[in-house]
């Protein structure tokens, strides 16, 4: 999907979604990381004074067609997050941020639709 105020980028293994990760070893690295707060089971979002973002993590059967509902309680197969686009300087402390977190479950992160048209861009990917 693409908006010219937010992007849509995805964390997950590939688009087959074919390797999950244990959601409480997930969530307990999620809270470490000082720029986001849990605001349920299955969303984190950015603490105050830093940019807006939101991460959901799912257990899809589809990296296509997924539901905000598409949730298990043990394992996570694709973080869908949405972030702010606003400044260059912005973007780059959040992707700093996603990058961490995809190096942590040796993922990719992926731009899901760029400015220029191209789908599922890989940003990062782990050496795995």
């Amino acid at each position: 999907m693409w908006s010219d105020r937010y992007y849509y980028l995805n964390i997950y293994y590939d688009e087959n979604l074919s390797e999950s990760f244990d959601m409480e070893k997930l969530v307990t690295f999620l809270m470490s990381i000082t720029e986001l707060k849990q605001n349920s089971n299955y969303l984190f979002a950015n603490n105050q004074g830093f940019p807006f973002t939101e991460i959901l993590l799912l257990n899809a059967k589809n990296i296509d067609s997924w539901s905000e509902n598409n949730f298990a309680k043990t394992k996570v197969n694709l973080l869908a997050i949405v972030c702010e686009k606003g400044n260059d300087e912005n973007f780059q402390k959040l992707k700093m941020m996603f990058i961490k977190i995809a190096n942590f479950l040796s993922w990719q992160l992926v731009d899901e639709e760029t400015d220029d048209g191209i789908e599922n861009f890989i940003i990062w990917e782990s050496k795995r």
